[in-house]
């Protein structure tokens, strides 16, 4: 009786839903991740999937000629969504028409990047894929390039949270100091999520990155345990999967990697 019960379990636990996850598309470029940043697997409250792209590089990233990463990835969105079967956003720069629309058309959005002089370039691919126009006044564009110690995401080094976090409030306090109508933060670069809750607690605004982004599509898929139909979806068991870089590739896209 009690082998047969505890078959019974199984055969309901088997027979719900996996709990959703996210797959995300890492460029071919091996640095250590901090907490937050996308590329930690520790940053999501669901399982998450790594895939790099051979070939596709920081290099290529930090070029004009060539977008790669970040709001960069956009270029790659059509692409992308034609192939999968699921929602797909390349960058936290989706949830641009979102967050504008949420607000009184004087309000004014803070757009942080990594460095705000390449991402204007990219102009027609956020138009035609975010909705976000980099010319429109109500979003303020500022780069991180001079925040001290954040020059290690250019150099393609590991970034001292800690040491760049006051940095980071300080630059962002003397721009709502000089913009006072400035009423969200959405943030660009993918190493920028780090500095979301020293940033929400310091000017009390809500801050929005690739962290929310993600996690936004996820909780569309999760079973809400507050109401409705429960029970139909396997709960997160709460291991996070370490990740070693260029993992879930097959040996020969292994060795088409540059920076393994």
């Amino acid at each position: 009786a009690k082998t047969k019960a505890m078959m019974q379990k199984i055969q309901r636990r088997v027979q719900k839903q996996q709990a959703p996850s996210l797959g995300v598309v890492r460029l071919d470029y091996n640095y250590p991740p901090a907490a937050g940043d996308i590329d930690c697997p520790g940053s999501f409250e669901y399982d998450v999937i790594y895939r790099v792209v051979p070939g596709m590089t920081f290099e290529m990233a930090q070029s004009a000629a060539s977008p790669a990463t970040a709001a960069f990835m956009m270029a790659f969105q059509p692409i992308a969504r034609s192939i999968a079967q699921v929602p797909i956003f390349m960058s936290s720069m989706v949830q641009s028409p979102m967050i504008s629309v949420a607000f009184d058309k004087f309000d004014q959005i803070l757009v942080l990047t990594a460095n705000s002089e390449t991402l204007k370039p990219q102009k027609e691919i956020l138009m035609s894929h975010c909705g976000f126009d980099v010319d429109d006044d109500r979003f303020i564009i500022r780069g991180c390039q001079d925040v001290p110690g954040f020059e290690a995401v250019a150099k393609g080094e590991k970034v001292d949270v800690e040491y760049v976090t006051p940095g980071m409030v300080k630059m962002v306090a003397g721009i709502l100091e000089e913009i006072p109508s400035i009423r969200s933060i959405l943030l660009e670069c993918t190493e920028l999520p780090p500095y979301s809750d020293a940033l929400r607690k310091e000017f009390d605004l809500p801050v929005f990155d690739a962290i929310t982004c993600a996690d936004f599509f996820v909780s569309a898929r999760k079973d809400n345990p507050r109401f409705g139909l429960n029970q139909w979806q396997n709960d997160w068991d709460g291991t996070i999967e370490e990740y070693s870089f260029a993992q879930n590739l097959s040996a020969d896209e292994r060795s088409r990697v540059l920076n393994a």
